[in-house]
């Protein structure tokens, strides 16, 4: 009970769990954003990850998931343009990840709440575009993503990724 008690305290204001993209594929997606995109704002590519659910209902049972390690491929579908918390735009790829839809129905399940009505499993290439973008433009990268293992972390509820240098 009282690990329990910790844990939940631990995630007081919400559970994040995410996947880093894994080094490789971070080389080669920025790579890829850099010679094809000409986006003028792009994330740091340290930061490349694909959110698995970002509640702000406390779900402590996420940590059993924490460092679980997942062998499938995301595969690119597509760009979207998602709002931003400050009523900005951010341009992301739309990922096609079966194991983050799995893991986002059973945390859904264990209590996790989202601020959006359905999960689009995706990854932030571009944060607070001042650029006029049409997604459905933009070539696709012809070659799969892998990520790293699962992060369970509290919520954060101030964060905001950091734009390349």
């Amino acid at each position: 009970m009282i690990a329990t008690l910790q844990q939940f305290a631990k995630h007081k204001n919400g559970t994040y769990v995410s996947m880093d993209l894994s080094e490789q594929s971070r080389e080669l997606i920025d790579h890829f954003v850099e010679m094809n995109l000409g986006l003028t704002e792009r994330v740091d590519k340290s930061t490349y990850h694909i959110t698995v659910i970002y509640s702000r209902a406390p779900v402590p049972s996420a940590e059993q998931y924490a460092g679980y390690g997942n062998d499938q491929p995301a595969r690119v579908t597509g760009y979207e343009v998602f709002p931003t918390k400050s009523d900005g735009k951010c341009l992301v790829l739309r990922l096609e990840c079966p194991f983050a839809t799995l893991l986002n129905k059973q945390l859904t399940a264990q209590g996790a709440t989202s601020d959006y009505p359905e999960y689009k499993p995706h990854m932030t290439i571009a944060y607070n575009i001042t650029q006029e973008i049409v997604p459905h433009t933009l070539p696709l990268p012809e070659f799969n993503l892998y990520f790293d293992p699962v992060k369970v972390e509290p919520l954060d509820p101030e964060f905001i990724p950091k734009n390349k240098d």
